[in-house]
Formats: C-alpha cells, structure tokens, sequence
C-alpha cells in the first residue's frame, strides 16, 4: 500500500522549506478532499516562516542561533510528519490523493527487485590526531557497485558532500580539525536509488 513519504535526512534547508510550501499549497488547493487537515495549514505556514527566519539569523555562524534553527527544524519536521500521518489516513493507499497533497507516494519494493537494501552498520572514528580525517565503514554488500558515502558539519546546514568508493572502507580528508561532522552511506547497485543508512556523527581531529 503507498504511504506518502517525508525523507527529511534527504533535503537541506532550502529543500525543506520548498517541500512545507508545496504541501501547504497542494492541500489547500484540494481542499474539497483534505476537508480538516491535521495539524491545519496555518500551523504549517507559521512553523515554516519561523523556521526560514532561523535558517536567515544562522547564516551568521553564531551558535545560539544555529541551535534555535535546529529546534525550529525539528519544529517544522514534527508538522509535516504529523500531516504525513493526516494524508494518509485520507489517501488509503491511493497515490494520486497522495500527489495531490504535496508528498511522494512510497514505492513498491517487491521480493527480488534491484532495489537498495538499507546500508547497516556505518561506523565514523576520527583517524587519528592532527590528520583532519575520518574513517568511515559500512558493512559490505556483494551486489554493491559502489558505495556512496555522504557527509555535512553537523551544525553547518550545508547540502552533504559526496564521496564515491569502490570499498566498504573510506577515508574522508581535509576535514575542519574539532568540529563535529555528519555521515550517512548508501550502497549502489544495479539501481542508483539512495537508501541510506542512519546517520552518525564524530569529531575530526
């Protein structure tokens, strides 16, 4: 059954709040079939608008504020989530109530496809002190062509950075010496479709 989809760890700032102003658009458009959405769209537009002031404030690398855009991230985040759980309830499985409401509808992944498994197992140590770099290890998949490794500051909101290895094991270099960093992976295959594992976080040294 297709359920609308949030994928949150795959957006930036920027995508987020593009993703918040079509679903606010979508569903009032359509309001003779989201008759009492759930939380109501003023909600979603007032936590969007908050939100998009954090991100402006936290241009400027202060660290208060960089905190409060994370809060009014997660702030945003829970809204749509709980929209999410609104539609689908509507949708019943039907895609094109799904579209209609701003979202993607989930797709169909059956036994023996050549979909991405979720990359298990990810694992981020610094490699040592002065070098400014991390290790990061998945555990393999025999089908992988590739293995995508992505990762951000942890407090930068910048879009992930991208480094492709024929490996389960990658070094990632040139990192800013004490700052905590983000990493996630995907596994590549005969489809080039991300599925990506659970996000860790460490320190380069």
């Amino acid at each position: 059954m297709k359920k609308p989809t949030t994928r949150f760890r795959d957006l930036d700032a920027t995508q987020l709040l593009q993703f918040a102003e079509e679903i606010c658009h979508k569903i009032g458009e359509h309001r003779t079939l989201f008759v009492t959405p759930t939380p109501d769209l003023s909600t979603l537009s007032a936590a969007t608008a908050v939100f998009r002031d954090a991100v402006t404030e936290a241009a400027f690398r202060d660290r208060r504020a960089i905190s409060f855009r994370n809060d009014q991230r997660k702030e945003l985040e829970t809204v749509i989530s709980d929209l999410a759980k609104y539609v689908d309830i509507v949708a019943r499985g039907n895609e094109t109530i799904i579209l209609s409401a701003g979202f993607q509808p989930t797709k169909d992944r059956r036994p023996g496809s050549r979909f991405n498994p979720k990359a298990e197992k990810l694992e981020a140590a610094p490699r040592g002190l002065g070098t400014s770099q991390v290790r990061v290890k998945v555990a393999p998949w025999e089908k992988a062509r590739y293995y995508q490794f992505e990762y951000r500051k942890k407090e930068a909101g910048a879009e992930w950075n991208r480094l492709l290895s024929s490996r389960s094991v990658a070094y990632i270099g040139n990192l800013d010496p004490f700052q905590e960093y983000e990493f996630r992976v995907t596994y590549l295959g005969k489809d080039t479709t991300p599925n990506y594992s659970d996000v860790v976080a460490t320190y380069a040294l």
